[in-house]
């Protein structure tokens, strides 16, 4: 199956060649198509036989892709690229150490070509930089005293905002602190999620369950979960973990008092409890909307975090990445993603801006590649924590 250059499944529709029954498919061209969904879950939204759209049918598209997934895993068992790639924990681990040393490394031309061959990730994807220290020790060691708290938050890290983006995590933290919001950082590990692009169901079960055990804890003591990453963490604490944990007490806890960080501030901003003492101003944005915020059906947030700013005007970009974490980091898809990323690109570049948001880390990562460093994405939270008058550093 030959699918359009560049083409991404849109809000409407999805564009390819193919018209007729999946009978009339190849075994070959049926792993294509499964093999090329990176589980954006755009088509979610907009398909009539998403489950709760009434529908006889109840068919979720993009859990079938990873039941399909699943099944070649029991049979083949993991490659090797999703092994690593799942792990993230251990990878940030051995960066925490080593991190200045992997950073060189990675630019090194000999190491990225045995690191496709032996691990699979594409010598020419540019990977994220471990940062001096994480988020985590920097919490550690941050003490603040809130006066009288009007509410009281866990915040869930991520793993990419732990090590790779530290500078998001404490304009949170400082944000909500501003705020009169008491923040804690429990115990916890990676949400889980890569293990379920291979339909790894097992390793997603005993990675997740940790944090299950640890945030509904919390829940019961009156706390919020407050997601500090890519609104893919978000999302898998929210869908994901009924959805393939099972609904249980625990499970349910955390799935109904869990908030992506911009969520939050529009939740207390509606409740006027969110201060508007901002000192500067943002400006026009080019705003990405991250897939997996739309798949959580909570509205534009991101957006909506801009706009509580004065004379902010925000230009919607309603395109995917094409990053999907491990996805685009593959050797046998980074071309893909790119091309995918490219008409993201082009109309970030079409509208001028004062600066470009999008809510995903790493497809801000993806599309400052794509662009070649012309567009480097900064986050909502970084802008109204500017805004708000706090120091970058």
């Amino acid at each position: 199956m030959n699918l359009p250059e560049g083409e991404h499944a849109k809000e409407a529709s999805a564009e390819v060649e193919f018209r007729g029954e999946i009978s009339d498919l190849t075994t070959a061209q049926r792993w294509e198509v499964i093999d090329l969904c990176y589980q954006c879950k755009l088509c979610d939204s907009v398909c009539p036989y998403t489950p709760g759209q009434e529908h006889e049918f109840q068919l979720d598209f993009p859990k079938l892709m990873i039941r399909a997934q699943a099944i070649r895993t029991k049979e083949h068992g993991i490659k090797t690229n999703d092994k690593f790639l799942s792990n993230t924990d251990f990878v940030i681990a051995i960066g925490s150490i080593f991190g200045s040393l992997l950073n060189v490394a990675n630019r090194i031309g000999i190491i990225r070509f045995f690191m496709e061959k032996m691990i699979g990730i594409h010598r020419k994807r540019i990977l994220p930089k471990f940062q001096p220290s994480t988020f985590q020790k920097w919490f550690t060691v941050h003490h603040a005293t809130i006066a009288k708290p009007i509410d009281k938050v866990a915040i869930f890290g991520t793993c990419f905002t732990n090590a790779y983006d530290m500078e998001l995590g404490k304009a949170a933290v400082e944000i909500l602190e501003h705020n009169r919001v008491k923040c804690i950082y429990p115990p916890q590990q990676c949400c889980g999620a890569p293990y379920l692009s291979p339909g790894d169901f097992a390793g997603f079960k005993k990675q997740s369950q940790p944090n299950i055990d640890e945030l509904s804890k919390w829940v019961d003591d009156g706390y919020k979960i407050v997601v500090t990453g890519p609104p893919t963490c978000s999302l898998t604490l929210k869908r994901e973990y009924p959805d393939y944990l099972g609904l249980d007490e625990q499970v349910k806890k955390i799935s109904e008092n869990t908030f992506d960080i911009s969520e939050y501030l529009v939740y207390l901003h509606k409740q006027e409890r969110l201060k508007s003492d901002f000192k500067h101003e943002i400006g026009t944005v080019n705003y990405h909307v991250s897939c997996h915020l739309k798949a959580q059906r909570i509205g534009i947030k991101g957006r909506d975090v801009l706009k509580l700013v004065p004379n902010t005007k925000v230009n919607l970009i309603n395109r995917c990445s094409g990053m999907d974490g491990g996805w685009g980091m593959k050797t046998e898809f980074f071309e893909e993603s790119l091309k995918v990323a490219d008409r993201c690109v082009n109309d970030l570049g079409q509208k001028e801006t004062d600066t470009v948001c999008s809510d995903c880390s790493l497809a801000s990562h993806q599309l400052k590649q794509a662009s070649d460093n012309e567009i480097s994405p900064s986050h909502p939270i970084l802008e109204l924590h500017k805004a708000y008058g706090f120091s970058k550093n």
